[in-house]
């Protein structure tokens, strides 16, 4: 499956990567994508999430970092 949209994030003091990738979920109405983080899907689960849930735990994870 083709990522709709990838993200990369260089964290320079932890010298590490992060690679995220959206794929919209097909036939659907709402604004859900299926998110896989350095290749793993996220969440676990695997289930679609929206754009609201990925970009907190984003900004969560960058906060807790530094």
């Amino acid at each position: 499956m083709k990522a709709d949209l990838r993200i990369s994030i260089k964290d320079y003091s932890r010298n590490k990567n992060l690679k995220v990738q959206l794929a919209r979920v097909p036939f659907a109405r709402s604004r859900q994508f299926w998110v896989r983080m350095n290749g793993e899907p996220w969440p676990k689960p695997g289930q679609p999430v929206s754009l609201t849930r990925v970009f907190t735990a984003l900004r969560k994870a960058l906060v807790k970092a530094g």
